[in-house]
């Protein structure tokens, strides 16, 4: 047990010593977990919306054999699991501090072009696979994810480090400041109540001996 734990501690130890593995290992972990959201997603709906089958094809999104069903279980299931993405990743992975507005409308941006790329993507890869071959369309549909879902984690992740999450050394120096404030506050509020309490010791000294003094005359 205690081997297990002076095992973790060390990989603690490098990855906080190490800050872009750091964020590597927890983006994959993070992306491992919107995934399993992702697939989840997109199976219930596959299954949901299976009698929807008739082909659909709009702007550049091509969906002969899978169908309108599949058109919306990709589109949705990318929805769903970038959201969890963007949530999860912010906070834990970059520790961002930057502008929520920006970094949300940013990376809304690159959500909406990810979605784009792996919604026509799925489509052309399923029927590619589909066509001409004896391989089952839901398991070419799989294959459509798969590509896409590893293109969008390579992309999610630069845009997020290098431009969406970037952590602001103006925040920091900003938040370094408020804390030397505070701390500075903190002393003085000491030193005030010290001095009051010195103050209110010596009042009462005053008083007994003055008290002491009335008896001695007495």
């Amino acid at each position: 047990m205690e081997k297990t734990k002076n095992f973790f501690k060390k990989i603690k130890t490098f990855l906080d010593e190490h800050e872009d593995i750091r964020q590597l290992v927890f983006f994959t972990l993070f992306s491992f977990v919107c995934f399993l959201i992702e697939y989840v997603t997109f199976f219930v709906l596959k299954f949901a919306l299976k009698n929807v089958n008739e082909p659909f094809e709009w702007f550049i999104f091509s969906y002969k054999t899978g169908g309108l069903g599949e058109f919306i279980a990709f589109l949705m299931s990318n929805v769903v699991a970038q959201a969890a993405t963007f949530i999860l990743n912010r906070k834990k992975t970059f520790n961002a501090n930057n502008n929520i507005v920006y970094a949300a409308s940013m990376y809304a941006i690159m959500v909406c072009g990810i979605i784009i790329l792996n919604t026509w993507l799925g489509g052309v890869i399923s029927d590619a696979v589909t066509e001409g071959t004896s391989i089952p369309q839901d398991f070419a549909a799989i294959i459509g994810k798969l590509v896409g879902s590893f293109l969008s984690f390579v992309i999610s992740f630069l845009m997020s480090k290098f431009v969406i999450m970037r952590k602001s050394k103006k925040n920091d120096e900003e938040n370094a400041e408020q804390a030397e404030n505070a701390e500075t506050t903190a002393e003085e509020a000491e030193g005030t109540v010290a001095e009051a309490v010195e103050e209110a010791g010596e009042a009462v000294a005053e008083v007994a001996a003055s008290e002491e003094a009335s008896g001695n005359e007495e």
